[in-house]
């Protein structure tokens, strides 16, 4: 088994419960992990692991999108990420929306969605 991942993407982007949030966007952190099944070592091969530069186009695709959840957000990460290349055996999506707007002195707030 293998681990593949990017951590601490960051993102500008316009998600959020409140109709204010996606007017006015927030700071986001993305952290993609992909669980690989892998025999033996890959040789140089890139296609006996997964492109990590695929699992950033996606996180930034879907990033651009708006949600209103972040839950619903990182599960279509893991979702796309996990479709993109068969051998990911599971792929964990951590999303952190930094200063969120609860009324109080808060460093972010945070979902973990694992497939």
């Amino acid at each position: 088994m293998a681990v593949v991942a990017l951590r601490g993407m960051k993102f500008y982007a316009f998600h959020g419960y409140y109709d204010f949030e996606r007017r006015i966007g927030n700071n986001y952190e993305v952290d993609v992990e992909a669980h690989l099944k892998i025999s033996g070592d890959p040789n140089d091969q890139i296609e006996k692991t997964i492109n990590y530069e695929e699992i950033y186009a996606i996180t930034e695709r879907l990033m651009n999108k708006k949600y209103q959840l972040l839950e619903s957000l990182a599960y279509d990460i893991a979702t796309e990420v996990k479709e993109f290349d068969n051998k990911a055996e599971k792929v964990s999506v951590t999303l952190s929306k930094m200063n969120p707007p609860v009324g109080g002195k808060v460093n972010r707030a945070e979902v973990t969605i694992t497939l």
